[in-house]
């Protein structure tokens, strides 16, 4: 039997696998990079633009509080006491609380407010020119909260006898109320209705309490008792300590852009600044004028100027009385800014308030290089002194 020839199993013939090429290769990574740079590009202007979203949102509401407040603040300045401004507008404040002089003050005010003179005079409204951080204005604004027709109470003549003295009427008088005495435009004092005193039965008021005071250390109204003796002498319900509190108090520029205020009376206890907002960089303030005396503004004034000046309208001279009457509005001029600094400057270099005023009027605001990374927007508001504006001109 011959032998069967066998052939060899044959072996699959493997095909080289195609691959990518270098040039193809470079070509991916231009491609995805260019993606990446769009993408990029994408998500940072998508933030940018929720950051400009975000900041423009929180410094409009912030711009909102703050002219709220503001207003509310200045829309009520004189209530309590313009209804007497003749024998009110400009007399020196006497206060005392638990027997220690308040008013004049002893010593500064606590900054930002320690330019303000120590002697307060009463006032709807005072603006303190350029003293304040930075050249800032500082506003002293006066309101009453009694709401008790805000007409003035005469002292019957010869009534007065220690910490009494005699009223037309009590009615709607309480203890622990804040009242203010005074019998011309040179002296005021600030006392407080006595514990369990109820208005109405009698027409003898009786003092007592943490403001109440007859004689104030080397600067005094003499004593109560004297209030009435020569000249009419008036008692002005101002409010309570607690609640319908009245007023005093100073708002100006705080450390780190802070808006802040002071109660000058320190009805609180507490001889501190209290915040209101922040970012508030500058605050200016114009006076709108009635110079004829026809109840209609009919010029604008700057607080900085002779005749208007603080130290002037609170001369205690007939002038100046006068002239504080005839403030019947308010124009205050704010810079605000976001706290985010940017890489990029976001502001111009200067930012202008009451632009539409004679450029006398005019304040401009010089930024810093790093200020200029910050936003920035200029809040005006005009705000009228309703309480002057109702008050009798004879």
């Amino acid at each position: 039997m011959s032998a069967r020839l066998q052939c060899p199993a044959r072996r699959p013939v493997r095909r080289n696998q195609a691959g990518v090429t270098l040039i193809e290769l470079l070509v991916a990574v231009v491609l995805g990079s260019a993606l990446i740079v769009a993408i990029t590009t994408m998500l940072m202007k998508s933030e940018a633009g929720r950051r400009n979203l975000s900041a423009t949102n929180d410094s409009s509401q912030n711009a909102a509080f703050v002219s709220f407040a503001l207003d509310q603040t200045l829309r009520s300045a004189g209530s309590g006491f313009s209804q007497a401004w003749r024998q009110a507008f400009g007399c020196r404040l006497l206060a005392a609380r638990n027997g220690t002089q308040a008013l004049p003050r002893n010593s500064a005010f606590p900054a930002p407010f320690s330019a303000v003179p120590q002697t307060v005079r009463l006032a709807p409204l005072i603006v303190h020119a350029g003293i304040g951080t930075g050249g800032s204005d500082i506003l002293a604004v006066t309101t009453g909260a009694s709401g008790l027709g805000e007409a003035p109470l005469r002292v019957q003549p010869g009534s007065t006898t220690g910490t009494l003295l005699r009223l037309p009427s009590t009615v709607g008088l309480k203890e622990n109320d804040l009242v203010l005495v005074l019998e011309d435009a040179s002296n005021c004092m600030v006392q407080q209705v006595a514990t369990g005193f109820i208005g109405g039965a009698s027409q003898v008021l009786d003092f007592g309490g943490t403001y109440a005071s007859s004689e104030i250390d080397a600067v005094r109204l003499d004593s109560i008792g004297a209030t009435g003796a020569s000249t009419q002498a008036f008692a002005l319900p101002l409010g309570r300590v607690a609640g319908n509190t009245p007023a005093l108090q100073l708002l100006g520029i705080g450390p780190n852009a802070t808006l802040v205020s002071l109660d000058m009376l320190n009805v609180d206890g507490k001889d501190s600044v209290s915040p209101i907002a922040d970012s508030v960089v500058d605050l200016r303030a114009r006076y709108g004028v009635d110079s004829d005396g026809d109840g209609v503004v009919d010029v604008w004034v700057d607080p900085a100027s002779a005749s208007y000046s603080a130290a002037t309208l609170l001369d205690g001279s007939a002038t100046s009385q006068q002239n504080l009457s005839r403030i019947l509005v308010v124009r205050v001029g704010l810079i605000m800014r976001n706290a985010q600094r940017e890489r990029n400057n976001n502001t111009s270099d200067s930012l202008t308030l009451f632009g539409d005023m004679d450029p006398a009027l005019q304040v401009t605001r010089t930024l810093t290089a790093d200020e200029q990374k910050m936003r920035h927007r200029t809040v005006e508001l005009t705000v009228p002194l309703r309480n002057v504006m109702m008050m009798p001109r004879t």
